[in-house]
């Protein structure tokens, strides 16, 4: 293995996930969010390309991690079919069915790279891989921190949503989004860096970061990923674990009580997510755009109106044309691509979630509790917003598969079994 090319590699691999949440707005027939990450993967893809050694490690993943590619090649082949529907009306949008392929097509490519570099250098690029996370979450935690004290003292940087922070993602809610998946990531690397306390200063920022996009549906999202891992570890009996994290949940109550009544800076966000109600207007406008998809679906149960249509076609189901995306996910693939897309898109992260909990139980490592969270939270917001084509999304999912495949479950129950008889108990 050639020196010169792993140090490449690891270069590359770390500013990428750097660049990740640095988006900006490319209008090119279409409007799309592109990263600075994007041009880094443009360059590792033609490294891998050029590079021989690649070829035996992709064989390896496409066998290894079939799974994911299979999942990601019917999403585009069920989004492909659903633009059948576009010959059954005229009002249609057909760069932006086509974008929306396309954005599919490179997270797909975001998934391989990952794939194979994790294959070739298995536990080091790992630990690089979430290191580089590590920092870069708690870059845009200060800055989103940074940005809300500056507004409050009438300084408008541009990195916040009318006070809501949002640092250089963009929306409030995509900046929710990051944080949150932040969280299990750096919960991962206190994992593989086999660190007691699991807790450190960059988790802290990155929770008070989220309080402060004032995002409801990633701060309620969290809170039910919290709620639910609290549950399984009851039925699973994890006390020693629940005490730990119960004690580690008061302590950061007290802070936000602390800086609650010490600074108006989180007044915006904590009242702006205990007004939330049905009639309040963004919470009428998403219950519209929500009926309305399904409005949509009901006209073309089985392929759906065509991918990247729910605007367009909206004429034809309300009398006007909405500007909105339905802002939600789940929504969205039912209603353009139909109960195929849907199916399509919904599986693999089932099998993510039933694998994740039923390893939490049989095993009880707390690796589990705490990716449970994060996965359950972005499971919930992408109720509320769409998700299927955020890059950090899709390379959240690789690293839980990555992580789920170099453990085997016989692996997990051998070490559940002898952990038992250490502790004097009988397991038949």
């Amino acid at each position: 293995m050639n020196p010169l090319t792993k140090q490449i590699n690891f270069l590359l691999i770390r500013l990428l996930v750097l660049f990740i949440p640095f988006l900006f707005h490319l209008d090119m027939v279409v409007y799309l969010n592109v990263s600075l990450a994007d041009i880094v993967l443009g360059i590792l893809l033609l490294g891998l390309l050029c590079d021989k050694e690649n070829r035996v490690f992709l064989a390896t993943v496409s066998k290894k991690y079939h799974l994911i590619l299979i999942y990601m090649l019917l999403l585009i082949y069920f989004c492909s079919v659903s633009m059948l529907s576009y010959f059954a009306h005229y009002d249609v949008n057909i760069p932006y069915g086509f974008s929306a392929i396309l954005k599919l097509s490179f997270n797909f490519l975001y998934v391989i790279t990952f794939l194979v570099l994790l294959e070739r250098y298995k536990e080091e690029i790992l630990t690089v891989i979430l290191k580089s996370w590590k920092f870069a979450a708690g870059v845009i935690s200060l800055l989103c921190i940074l940005s809300v004290v500056l507004y409050r003292m009438g300084i408008d940087n541009g990195l916040t949503l009318g006070g809501r922070a949002q640092a250089t993602l963009n929306d409030p809610n995509m900046a929710a989004l990051y944080l949150i998946v932040s969280f299990s990531v750096i919960s991962i690397l206190s994992f593989q860096l086999q660190k007691k306390v699991v807790v450190n200063f960059t988790l802290l920022l990155v929770l008070v970061a989220l309080i402060l996009t004032a995002s409801r549906g990633g701060i309620l999202s969290l809170g039910v990923g919290f709620l639910f891992v609290f549950c399984i570890s009851i039925f699973s009996g994890r006390i020693k674990d629940l005490l730990v994290f119960l004690g580690i949940s008061i302590v950061f109550s007290f802070l936000l009580l602390w800086l609650y009544h010490s600074t108006d800076v989180l007044n915006f966000a904590m009242e702006r997510v205990s007004e939330i109600s049905v009639e309040e207007e963004g919470t009428s406008r998403r219950l519209f755009l929500w009926s309305t998809a399904i409005l949509m679906w009901e006209q073309s149960p089985l392929i759906g109106v065509g991918i990247g249509q729910y605007i367009p076609y909206s004429n034809e189901v309300v009398g006007y044309t909405i500007s909105n995306i339905p802002h939600n996910t789940y929504l969205t693939f039912l209603a353009e691509t139909g109960i195929f897309g849907f199916l399509a898109f919904l599986w693999f992260p089932i099998y993510l979630f039933l694998s994740l909990t039923l390893r939490f139980i049989t095993s009880g490592a707390r690796l589990y509790f705490y990716v449970l969270i994060g996965f359950v939270a972005i499971s919930i917001q992408a109720l509320s917003i769409n998700v299927e084509n955020i890059r950090f999304i899709w390379i959240f999912y690789t690293l839980i598969y990555y992580v789920l495949s170099r453990i085997p479950n016989e692996e997990i129950y051998q070490t559940r079994n002898r952990s038992w008889k250490n502790e004097g108990g009988v397991r038949e």
